[in-house]
């Protein structure tokens, strides 16, 4: 597959010996064409064994890892590589595919100066290349001016009136370059602020001095609302555009004697010194939403990116840099949540941390030990009410707080980057008792936004089911409008290749986002499922009976089956079949039990 921005230009205006490991061949010829069309002298291994070796007797200045490879991993490799090579003399790049943070603050911790994730977009790769190596470059001439500097004053000792001067000329050479070394160590190369490390540093330094009575400050955590739709419509272009506009007015705001960076994404922070109080405070935050609220002109585009903005306060919620990040944080995450644009931490915060961070730490026991489990629940085919299919549902039974909904430990895994390894649990096991059961029925899985969005994710799912030796046409993948909507180009691709291998794809809870019809015509899609805010009580509610018969009605029109979901009496069920949809689902038929069953389907029989 063609790296994300692969085009055909091809000049040079780089140099650098780069070593690319990627046990792809596409991915590692298409990433040396790239780099050399740009100057760079590239070496290319499809194995990071021995990649110690190689650095060394290729001279390499840069290494590109693959993070999975099957004999050696790029983690291994690349904790290897530290164990000889510093990260200021030989910068390495990880190449992911994986989606998750706890990957890339793994591949951090062992020493890696970046990382990219698959697909590549090449402009994005060929800039922090760039980067890195400037740097590198200024690490080198840092070294080679030290060792100049000392060789001048061996040689110059016995002429004391030429060694003066040589030496106030080389330290003030060498007083540059580390100027330099540490402006590049510090600062943000996009945006020009100062980075994480910088403003951490800058954090630690203000609360070892904060001692003083009445000298409080504030931290304030800002997400931009708005960035990813600008970004992934108007191009990366576009975006970085975006983020430097975002730069300059919070250096406008903060002015000499607050303090502003960038800590990654989009995600800034800023240091208020001298806050007199709540309302101080209160004023600051809504004076800063507003100047990031103004409109923006961009390549004839106004655009309008907002913020969302958490705050905590020195020393009342929190004296260390850690619990004031993480309570700002937290803090401008109930804003997002709220759709508001300003919000202080409170102590209930301190709480629902608490609590996400004991379920996140059960949720990482639970899940490798299959704790969590499928529940099956009969999707009824109306026409004749038998059993048409089961849609798989998560069920976590907790030895203390009985059954956990899965509302509460889905969102959970979500956000601690754990959905991934619960849906392979759940596939595997909700495959294995599909086999078991009586009857060849299909089953119907949940994929998560960051699914569709990996390339790799039907490659993974067929090789699931021929471990298990599980039809693909027994398989149906749902996914709802809002995740395909956030990328529907790479969505469309996931999807076709799944199809290509006979899984089938379903429309989830279709009427509650971005509904359109260029959408269901755009994308390989076999069914579509009312939402049960729609289904529930269209018997009483003559607009909710309105917008279902629409999507009945559209689903056909374009020959796709329809499926409805919140059934709860049998009234609806006729209603429903009277109208032509298809499928049905609810407490009336059945709810999920652990096991396939033909015993849920006695009611239904019964209607």
């Amino acid at each position: 597959m063609r790296p994300e921005g692969d085009h055909t230009e091809t000049e040079g205006t780089a140099g650098g010996r780069i070593l690319v490991v990627d046990d792809q061949p596409d991915n590692r010829n298409i990433l040396a064409r790239r780099l050399e069309r740009r100057g760079y002298e590239v070496i290319v291994r499809e194995s990071a064994v021995d990649i110690e070796n190689v650095v060394v007797q290729e001279r390499i200045e840069l290494v590109l890892l693959d993070w999975m490879m099957p004999e050696r991993s790029g983690l291994d490799a690349l904790i290897g590589l530290r164990q000889t090579f510093d990260a200021e003399r030989l910068p390495v790049i990880m190449v992911t595919a994986l989606d998750g943070g706890d990957s890339i603050e793994r591949a951090l911790e062992g020493g890696a100066n970046d990382y990219v994730s698959k697909p590549i977009d090449i402009r994005v790769l060929i800039a922090r290349v760039r980067s890195h190596l400037d740097r590198r470059a200024a690490v080198i001439a840092l070294d080679y001016a030290k060792l100049d500097l000392e060789r001048t004053v061996q040689e110059r000792t016995r002429e004391l009136l030429q060694v003066n001067k040589s030496l106030s000329a080389e330290i003030a050479e060498r007083q540059a370059a580390e100027t330099r070394a540490l402006d590049s160590a510090q600062q943000d190369a996009l945006t020009g602020l100062p980075n994480r490390r910088h403003f951490l540093e800058v954090l630690d330094e203000r609360l070892a001095n904060g001692d003083h009575p009445g000298d409080f400050f504030a931290l304030l955590y800002i997400d931009l609302n708005r960035f990813k739709p600008i970004n992934d419509v108007h191009g990366h272009a576009v975006g970085d555009q975006t983020l430097q506009i975002v730069a300059g007015r919070l250096r406008a705001f903060v002015g000499d004697e607050n303090f502003c960076a960038r800590l990654g994404g989009d995600e800034f922070a800023v240091m208020l010194m001298r806050i007199g109080g709540d309302a101080h405070l209160h004023e600051e935050m809504q004076r800063l939403a507003e100047l990031l609220n103004e409109p923006m002109t961009i390549n004839g585009l106004r655009l309008m990116v907002g913020a969302s903005i958490g705050a905590a306060m020195y020393p009342a919620d929190g004296v260390t840099a850690g619990d004031l990040l993480q309570r700002s944080d937290a803090a401008m995450l109930r804003a997002k949540s709220e759709g508001l644009e300003c919000q202080r931490f409170d102590m209930a915060m301190d709480e629902e941390l608490r609590r996400k961070a004991a379920l996140e730490t059960e949720l990482r026991i639970a899940i490798p030990n299959g704790v969590i489990v499928p529940y099956f629940q009969p999707v009824i085919a109306l026409g004749d009410e038998s059993l048409a299919y089961y849609e798989v549902l998560a069920r976590w039974p907790h030895p203390e707080r009985g059954m956990i909904p899965p509302v509460e430990f889905i969102a959970a895994a979500e956000e601690a980057g754990l959905i991934d390894k619960l849906f392979w649990t759940l596939l595997s096991q909700s495959c294995a008792a599909a086999l078991k059961a009586p009857g060849d029925f299909p089953i119907a899985v949940n994929i998560s936004p960051s699914q569709i969005r990996d390339e790799w994710f039907p490659e993974k799912v067929i090789r699931t089911l021929q471990a298990l030796n599980f039809p693909a046409n027994r398989l149906e993948i749902e996914v709802t409008e809002t995740a395909m909507i956030s990328d529907s180009g790479r969505a469309k691709n996931v999807l076709v290749s799944l199809k290509n291998q006979g899984v089938r794809i379903a429309l989830d809870d279709f009427g509650t986002g971005y509904s359109s019809l260029a959408l269901l015509r755009s994308l390989p899609i076999d069914k579509v499922k009312v939402d049960r805010s729609f289904v529930t009580n269209m018997l009483s509610d003559k607009e909710n009976a309105t917008i279902v018969n629409a999507i009945v009605g559209l689903g056909r029109a374009l020959g796709l089956t329809v499926t409805a979901e919140g059934i709860e009496d049998f009234e609806t069920a006729r209603a429903l079949r009277d109208i032509g949809c298809d499928y049905g689902q609810g407490y009336v038929f059945g709810k999920a039990q652990a096991q396939p069953s033909y015993g849920l389907l006695d009611l239904a029989r019964r209607a």
